[in-house]
């Protein structure tokens, strides 16, 4: 904890507040000038409303004035609190609301542009991982709460210069009494937030696993092994243990933060208020040199004097917070990809001639261990290849170098005579149609899954051959709106919820709709049974016809009608040919080949 408040000293809070607020002055350029005009809106309708019209009746009876004059005075006064209370009702309600959302939608905007172009390896590491995900989290309401605090803090600032004015104007001598008050509220607050900052962290980590395990008990993935298993008792004695950590962590940090908050309440708001209410009325009934109305305003000035230096105080430790957040979010933003996009550089020219791999390692980030080992091949333009091995070989490592995700840690790969790194990024990547093991379907559209892109109408005919190419049309004919129907019911009741074997034809229709020269499916038939798979590899036939296949598979009887063979162990290609040579040959690929042929017989 301390090292933590040392790293946001008040240079760097500042400085993460500021950039968040200059952002937010661009997109929405009055928000920060109308907060101001909120806070000071809100405070003086309670100045008057609380000290100035009963103090000044209070006044006027003492000296008898005329009721004339008494309700025009407070007619005035409750015309100019209404004002500021319109003015209040107007801000949060018509332009807060509008001002939020375009703020949010302004730094989505940016963290989404960034998140597309962060390196791949950066999932792998769990410390940018946790910082990416806090960044994210940060944006749904850290704005928002920032402009909250600052409006706090201006408002308590306007609010302690008024009520201190007006405190002095009616008597110098209640100086002493707000300098007790700021002494106070500096010592004992300061230590209160500090300690409160310590309890409020543990707390959260203890919190968090119960949440954790609450989230479980009621999540449809879970229901099965819940029911089937005897995993909750271990989940509840986690659960058991998060809670007396947290007693733990309340026994700890609460009685020292009882205390302070009692000195604070007590020397800061009680004390002070009701030294001041002595002291007025010693002026009021002994030296006779006070009005009535003047003691009650100066009492009521001084007790919201407290109620702004608390808002201080909160503000500036709320501002602390933001800062840590703002700080994930200000990393995340800055960081610079390895792989970059360059408009300058070359587009692959087509056809493929061939795509090339030269002495190609690779290691994950913060591992030595080499995952692909010094492997070399080349794939000639139209040929269909497959790279066959046991989970862990590295065969889909290797395609995602192949697809330039990951920059190798030596070695090279060229497409057509040509380093991938010297053709532009974007360029590059739109070479492939690419399903990936774990491919995902989105709450969209059928059309803008297949396309993965948004639809128009000039797509009605790209869409129908991709789905009939698939063998999904059919299926599709019967969703309540055809390609426009939602996938999953989401956000839409009429969604629907496709079968394993329907995703996997949706991911073909893909294939067939992007028509890129080379195409990679990894993994594509592990959830299937092997007739199902039969089939998906018949309609992958078709739809790549005439186009370079690289597919991944440990199932080798997917591998039969390959052109080229690579058998993949430990991150090297340790055999490679067609399938008639490496059964010759009797190695590891004949040996997994038969193995895998005896489930079937």
């Amino acid at each position: 904890m301390k090292q933590e408040n040392e790293k946001y000293g008040m240079k760097r809070v500042l400085s993460n507040n500021l950039f968040l607020l200059r952002h937010i002055g661009k997109v929405s350029p009055w928000r920060i000038p109308s907060i101001m005009i909120d806070a000071m809106a809100d405070w003086s309708k309670g100045l008057i409303f609380r000290v100035v019209v009963v103090g000044y009746v209070l006044n006027q009876i003492q000296s008898a004035a005329s009721l004339q004059t008494i309700f025009s005075v407070v007619g005035l006064l409750a015309l100019l609190s209404f004002a500021c209370h319109l003015v209040n009702i107007l801000l949060k309600n018509c332009f807060f609301p509008r001002s939020d959302l375009k703020i949010q939608s302004h730094f989505m905007k940016l963290a989404f542009g960034k998140a597309r172009q962060v390196d791949l390896e950066c999932y792998e590491n769990t410390e940018y991982f946790e910082k990416h995900i806090r960044a994210l989290n940060a944006l749904k309401s850290r704005p928002r709460m920032v402009l909250d605090s600052v409006e706090m803090l201006f408002g308590a600032l306007f609010g302690f210069a008024a009520l201190s004015g007006l405190a002095l104007s009616l008597d110098g001598f209640m100086i002493l009494f707000i300098g007790l008050q700021i002494m106070a509220n500096f010592v004992f607050a300061r230590k209160e937030n500090y300690e409160r900052r310590i309890y409020e962290v543990e707390l959260a980590e203890a919190n968090r696993q119960a949440d954790y395990i609450r989230r479980v008990h009621y999540m449809p993935e879970y229901a099965k092994e819940l029911r089937t298993t005897h995993i909750s008792d271990v989940l509840f004695g986690r659960f058991t243990a998060a809670t007396q950590n947290g007693i733990r962590v309340i026994r700890e940090h609460g009685f020292r933060c009882a205390v302070y908050r009692l000195f604070v309440d007590a020397v800061c708001t009680r004390m002070g208020y009701y030294l001041v209410i002595l002291f007025a009325a010693y002026r009021i009934l002994v030296l006779k040199n006070m009005m009535i109305g003047d003691g009650l305003m100066v009492a009521m000035a001084m007790f919201s004097v407290t109620e702004a230096l608390l808002d201080q105080e909160n503000s500036f430790f709320q501002l602390h917070e933001h800062a840590m957040y703002i700080g994930d979010l200000r990393d995340f933003l800055d960081y610079e990809p390895k792989i970059q996009e360059d408009d300058a550089r070359a587009v692959p020219a087509m056809p493929v001639e061939e795509l090339r791999v030269q002495n190609l390692s690779f290691s994950y980030f913060g591992s030595d261990r080499k995952v692909i080992d010094d492997i070399s091949f080349t794939i000639k333009g139209g040929q269909t290849a497959a790279i066959v091995g046991h989970n862990g070989a590295g065969k889909s490592t290797l395609v995602k170098l192949l697809m330039r995700l990951y920059e190798p840690t030596s070695g090279k790969i060229y497409l057509n005579d040509r380093k991938i790194d010297a053709y532009r990024l974007s360029a590059y990547r739109d070479c492939f149609s690419t399903v990936f093991q774990d491919f995902k379907v989105f709450s969209l559209t059928v059309g803008e899954n297949i396309l993965m892109r948004r639809t128009d109408e000039g797509d009605a005919e790209l869409l129908a051959e991709s789905l009939r190419q698939s063998g999904m049309a059919d299926s599709v004919l019967k969703f309540p709106y055809g390609p426009d129907t939602m996938m999953t019911r989401e956000f839409d009741d009429e969604g629907v919820s496709l079968s394993g074997g329907q995703v996997q034809k949706i991911a073909l229709s893909r294939l067939y709709a992007k028509n890129a020269p080379i195409a990679i499916l990894d993994e594509p038939s592990s959830a299937l049974d092997p007739i199902a798979e039969y089939e998906l590899f018949e309609n992958m036939r078709r739809i790549c016809e005439g186009r370079t296949v690289i597919f991944i598979s440990h199932r080798l009887s997917s591998a039969i009608s390959a052109d080229v063979i690579f058998m993949m162990e430990h991150g090297r290609i340790i055999e490679r040919g067609n399938h008639e040579s490496l059964m010759r040959q009797n190695g590891k690929y004949a040996e997994m080949f038969r193995k895998q042929a005896e489930k079937y017989e």
